[in-house]
């Protein structure tokens, strides 16, 4: 069990859609909170930018990806701040770089390298 004086553990998925990462973390959650361990869980980021306005799936873009990435994050740093013991973080800032480069390889562009640079820069701050 973790205690409040440590850092909070976080555990993070990546996965396409549809394969059970949140069923998963539901699980998790509901066994670690009958231990009697505060969780908190991040998710739903791609819903939450559609409905901000930004494209999702084979319509991504570096805008789009950005936002997932930074809310991803400021849940993360949301969830610590509240007194999480353990933090899910369903769909990691990195899934939002693989599904941005899979759009990008359905839609026939490159992504320029300081931008992909610039990306992968900002979702390493969500690594442990």
């Amino acid at each position: 069990m973790v205690t409040s004086s440590s850092q909070p553990l976080r555990i993070a998925v990546l996965g396409t859609h549809s394969t059970g990462k949140t069923t998963l973390f539901k699980r998790i959650e509901m066994e670690l909170r009958a231990q009697g361990v505060t969780v908190a869980r991040t998710g739903r980021l791609a819903k939450r930018a559609a409905a901000v306005g930004l494209s999702k799936m084979q319509h991504h873009t570096a805008q789009s990806t950005e936002w997932i990435i930074t809310q991803g994050i400021a849940d993360e740093i949301a969830a610590v701040a509240q007194g999480a013991e353990v933090v899910l973080i369903d769909r990691a800032a990195h899934d939002a770089i693989a599904y941005f480069h899979a759009a990008l390889e359905y839609r026939g562009e490159a992504l320029p390298r300081l931008e992909c640079e610039r990306l992968l820069t900002l979702a390493s701050t969500q690594l442990p």
